[in-house]
């Protein structure tokens, strides 16, 4: 949003006039000639203002107050602000230019809630803001991010005061009044009432205490008496089972005559005489088969009898095997021959051309690890780079010498020009000398005119006098004849009032003709306006010299700074240039025939090196390998020899390729014998496999029946036959104790069952169980009418004590207290949090806007400081702003100087709106902000400014003619003469 053209109706000394701006304006005008008027304008078209301010701003010459200002908006366009105190109570109305018309609130969205202090803090700011800078702290610096952050947040600041009101009508720790407070003194009555109920409860749960006791009895005696009821069931039942009980023990008795367990197969008999039958056959098939194979067995053995050992085939094989091999290995050490010649060749022109007087078992020895390379290109940069720097140092020394020259004459210069003391103290004296005879001038024209009417007061003042005279002697004379006492007191009054005016009146006449004659005695000298006029002048250069000669002074301290800081670089070269020529020193005693080249050719030969150290290598590897496959070789005309030694071949022929075509006949050979052994082998093989199928036959019945006789636990068939007998008799018994077992689980208990199949038991011993179990029964059901009895007493007098509601209607008290409590604990814990992530919101929002504007910060002063200072650090709790010099020395706010620290904060603002203005894009306003900058950093700071305005809409007000001299880019207007 920019500020396009605005006219003042009535606003302080203006009236019917009209401004044009542009996208950088400059506004010139001297002291009290209006600037503040017109910026105080500009916020009051934008925000308005309380009737109280309108008023000090009403026009003296005119009854109108007001004006209009025209905007361009990116998003609605062109449109008009107009506010007329008289009009809506200095209320805006707002013009689009299709003619709608919108009120106060239409512009507040425009301007994205932007009020008045928030827009000063980030887009306005003039000379009289310079200092805060100094007592600025992190907290303050915070705060100002974080008003400028939450613009148009539906006020958090009020947000935040809501929450800490709920908070303190919840519950405060020595409060009476919150509610959390009041529930607490509620909660502890109701807790003292319950006390009292309590003590009645401590008897009421004894009587329930011995209720379930007497029901637990009760329960227990029922149960007996079950029991026994089942008890005595259950013996009659055993008498009705008594004769099956003994047919059991006689089937028992009778069985323990026969094995435990006897192991015999199901149908085993019938299953034996199968298999036999079936094995037969088998056996006869069984006996030709391995009559054939005893007669295949002779013919193999003849065959082996003609072969070779199985040795000296698999060495034949294997010399055979390598035969191509052993002819590649021929043709390769023909080829490296052929390439050691080429490499020696190339070796010795590597040598030659390289001219380091050494030899190539030297070269061969030589190590360059992998860094060396690294090492002579940073020592040729270094040595490169000192002398550059060499030649640079140079340069700065002749500089500095030159500005101290050219300083030390400005100086000497300066200080011709400055007047003595004597004459300074002259030109002063004149000048009092002028103002004492204006002065007397004054003050005989106030005497003429006053003669008249110190006269005619004179005489008011004798007056005065006679009159409280007359009337003091009045009231004594009355005094004394009515006798009261307090008209002697009037007396005294009017006297002394009268006598004090007539002094008084007398002193002040005096006074002021002692006054006249001493400046008529002190204006003895006439000076003339043209003297006057010339000591000024005179004494107005002579500051002007003074404040050049400091400035002067000034650059020779820092000239002198810089001298130092010259002789620092020139001490640091000398130790660098030691310790480079202490690394080329070292390299000589690793490297001796490094002396022979200069270092800017070290890192070529590190690569003609390397060249040469992998030929000698190569060289090497090609030597290595002939050896190697020389003695490969004759390895294997040693093998050869020995095995046709071994196998008893003819020597006739003494050639590698004759020795190896009589291996392969042999080979050959043999091979067609060993066909012929395979073919019988694999008749063995077939049948081998067939007697295998046959046995797999015989095995499977002869695994059957001995299955059987396993199962039967039997050597032989004659047992076998036996067990079956024993067998069949056990299992027709155990057939009949089953059937008698039966019998009695069905009309036994298990217990009893148990009991009675492992003792045997006499019918007089059951009798005399049934009488007991008649006794108990009749003891048990007496205990139960008296437990019954008991309990209903009990429980008679619980009733009565239950039917009193009192406890549990204080206790239901009680609990809905507590509830509503725990209801309102919850809703202060939620409060309570809210506070404290707003909070911790507003200090992750402060810290975010922090860091992007101080790294704006440091960008504005580097450039307006010409990079003398490099680094700004915002403000912590306990210590202000600092800045870091570019020799990396901190300073706090505090050592800057008067310049700087402006210059400090002017690009602490800039970036606080850099910053803001992409959300809100507002005109940025700068009122005589740069009283304390030096020509420099003023043409510095425009440029920023102009760059600025590219993006957002810059007012500067200035009274500084270097200023507006300064101004190239901005649209210029002078006020001086216009109001």
């Amino acid at each position: 949003m920019k500020i396009l053209h605005a006219t003042i109706h009535g606003f302080g000394k203006w009236v019917d006039h009209t401004i044009e701006f542009s996208e950088a304006t400059c506004i010139y005008g001297e002291n009290e000639s209006g600037k503040s008027t017109i910026q105080k304008f500009i916020l009051f078209m934008l925000f308005g203002l309380a009737p109280k301010q309108r008023a000090f701003y009403r026009p003296k010459t005119s009854g109108k107050m007001g004006g209009t200002m025209t905007l361009l908006h990116p998003e609605v366009g062109e449109f008009r602000i107009e506010r007329l105190d008289e009009v809506n109570n200095g209320a805006a109305v707002c013009f689009t230019e299709n003619g709608e018309t919108h009120d106060e609130a239409w512009l507040k969205e425009r301007l994205n809630g932007m009020t008045v202090k928030t827009y000063e803090s980030i887009f306005s700011f003039s000379a009289l803001d310079l200092s805060d800078i100094r007592s600025m702290k992190d907290e303050d610096l915070g705060e100002v991010l974080l008003g400028i952050g939450m613009t148009g947040s539906n006020n958090i600041y009020s947000i935040e005061k809501k929450l800490d009101a709920k908070i303190g009508d919840l519950f405060k720790p020595s409060g009476k009044k919150p509610v959390m407070n009041q529930k607490i003194e509620s909660l502890k009555r109701v807790s003292d009432a319950l006390q009292s109920f309590r003590e009645v409860e401590v008897s009421y749960r004894e009587k329930k205490d011995t209720a379930a006791q007497l029901e637990q009895k009760l329960a227990k005696l029922q149960r007996d008496l079950k029991e026994e009821n089942k008890f005595a069931f259950t013996i009659e039942k055993e008498l009705h089972a008594l004769p099956i009980i003994q047919e059991y023990h006689k089937f028992k008795k009778e069985l323990e005559n026969y094995p435990k367990v006897i192991q015999f197969p199901e149908n085993g008999v019938e299953r034996l005489e199968k298999w036999k039958e079936l094995l037969l056959p088998l056996q006869s098939e069984w006996n030709v088969v391995t009559d054939h194979e005893k007669k295949y067995n002779q013919i193999i053995a003849t065959l082996k009898l003609d072969l070779y050992a199985e040795t000296i085939q698999m060495e034949a094989d294997g010399i055979l095997s390598e035969k191509q091999q052993i002819l590649s290995r021929l043709n390769e050490l023909k080829k490296l021959k052929l390439a050691i010649s080429r490499h020696e060749l190339q070796i010795n022109e590597e040598v030659d051309r390289l001219q380091l007087g050494m030899q190539v078992d030297e070269l061969a020895s030589l190590e360059l690890p992998f860094y060396l390379e690294k090492a002579w290109t940073k020592l040729k940069n270094e040595t490169e780079q000192l002398k550059l720097e060499a030649e640079q140092l140079e340069n700065e020394e002749k500089q500095l010498k030159q500005e101290k020259n050219y300083i030390d004459n400005q100086i000497k210069q300066l200080e011709d020009l400055l007047l003595s003391d004597s004459h300074v103290h002259e030109l002063r004296d004149r000048l009092h000398a002028f103002k004492s005879n204006q002065l007397l001038r004054k003050l005989n024209e106030d005497a003429q005119n006053r003669e008249k009417e110190r006269s005619k007061e004179k005489q008011r003042t004798s007056n005065t006098l006679i009159g409280s005279i007359i009337t003091a002697v009045l009231a004594g004379v009355g005094a004394l004849i009515t006798d009261y006492s307090w008209l002697y007191t009037v007396m005294l009054i009017v006297l002394v009032l009268g006598i004090g005016q007539w002094l008084m009146t007398k002193r002040n006449h005096k006074q002021f003709d002692s006054v006249l004659r001493a400046y008529r005695q002190q204006s003895s000298e006439h000076v003339t306006e043209e003297e006057r006029r010339e000591a000024e002048d005179l004494l107005d250069m002579q500051d002007k010299y003074k404040h050049e000669l400091a400035a002067f002074q000034e650059q020779e301290k820092l000239g002198h700074i810089q001298y130092i800081k010259w002789n620092e670089k020139q001490n640091l070269f000398a130790e660098r240039d030691r310790r480079l020529q202490q690394q080329i020193h070292n390299q000589f005693e690793s490297y001796p025939f490094l002396k022979r080249l200069e270092i800017v050719y070290w890192p070529e030969l590190y690569h003609h090196l390397r060249q040469v150290l992998k030929l000698i290598k190569d060289w090497q590897s090609h030597l290595d390998e002939t050896a190697v496959i020389e003695r490969q070789l004759a390895n294997y005309h040693r093998r050869l020899d020995l095995f046709v030694e071994h196998a008893g071949i003819s020597d006739e022929e003494e050639t590698l390729e004759g020795k190896l075509e009589a291996i392969e006949e042999i080979v050959k050979m043999q091979q067609e014998k060993q066909k012929e052994l395979t073919y019988y082998e694999q008749l063995i093989a077939e049948l081998k496999e067939k007697q295998y199928e046959i046995g797999q036959s015989m095995q499977t019945y002869e695994i059957e029946m001995q299955r059987l006789f396993e199962i039967a636990a039997v050597d032989t068939e004659e047992l076998f036959y036996e067990q079956a007998r024993q067998y069949e008799e056990k299992h027709t018994l155990e057939m009949e104790l089953e059937k008698t077992t039966a019998q009695l689980r069905n009309l036994l208990s298990v217990e009893s069952y148990q009991q009675y199949t492992e003792t045997i038991v006499t019918e007089t011993a059951l009798e005399m169980k049934r009488q007991q179990s008649e006794s108990m029964q009749k003891s048990l059901e007496e205990q139960l009418e008296t437990v019954r009895g008991n309990l209903a007493d009990a429980k008679a007098e619980l009733v009565a004590m239950e039917s009193s509601e009192s406890y549990s209607t204080s206790l239901h008290q009680y609990e809905m207290e507590t509830e509503h409590f725990n209801q309102l604990a919850k809703e202060w814990a939620v409060l309570k949090t809210a506070k404290e992530m707003l909070t911790e919101t507003k200090r992750n929002y402060r810290a975010n806007y922090l860091s992007k504007v101080m790294e704006v910060t440091t960008l504005y002063f580097k450039e307006i400081t010409a990079e003398t200072y490099i680094q700004v650090y915002a403000p912590t709790e306990s210590n202000p702003f600092q800045v870091e010099s570019s020799d990396n020395i901190r300073y706090t706010v505090n050592e800057l100087s008067q310049g700087t620290i402006d210059q400090l904060y002017v690009s602490l603002r800039l970036a606080i709106s850099k910053i803001m203005s992409e959300k809100h894009g507002l005109p940025f306003i700068i009122d005589d902000a740069f009283v304390h900058f030096d020509a420099n950093r003023i043409k510095k700071i425009i440029a920023i400014l102009q760059q600025v305005a590219k993006k957002q809409q810059v007012v500067l007000f200035t009274c500084k003619q270097e200023i507006v001299s300064a101004v190239t880019e901005m649209k210029q207007i002078d006020i001086t003469k216009k109001l």
